[in-house]
């Protein structure tokens, strides 16, 4: 079973956005493990980095980064996941969010960005994007 980890804005984002990914992660389950984050409130600053990092980007096979919000450790995690670890990365926006040129601007075989409308459209573009790394 592939190993997933779904990044997102967690200190910019509203509740709602919150709530919406871990719904999204819960339906993964069904088809992958899910490494989960810890979060803005469990363990210190050194934990989530190491956690965040040394675990859950580190050590999936798909990494998947929800870009509505910005999020400085997202974009971290990015760099962590695409440039260093090469890891099969899908970024992914909500069709009106605003994304930074530079993410947009990647062209590496193993990432991919793509927007969609609602969430519930993401296990489909994933099981394209994994069919074809």
């Amino acid at each position: 079973m592939k190993k997933l980890y779904v990044g997102c804005s967690l200190t910019q984002a509203p509740e709602d956005f919150k709530q919406r990914v871990e719904d999204l992660k819960n339906l993964l389950r069904k088809d992958f493990e899910i490494l989960d984050f810890i979060g803005v409130i469990a363990g210190t600053p050194a934990d989530v980095y190491l956690w965040d990092i040394h675990e859950c980007v580190a050590k999936c096979d798909v990494f998947i980064a929800i870009c509505d919000y910005p999020a400085i450790g997202l974009g971290y995690e990015l760099g962590v996941a695409v440039e260093q670890l090469k890891k099969p990365t899908l970024a992914l926006a909500h069709k009106d969010a605003k994304i930074s040129r530079l993410l947009l601007g990647i062209e590496l075989p193993y990432y991919k960005f793509a927007r969609y409308e609602n969430m519930g459209e993401i296990p489909k573009i994933l099981a394209d994007f994994i069919d074809k790394i």
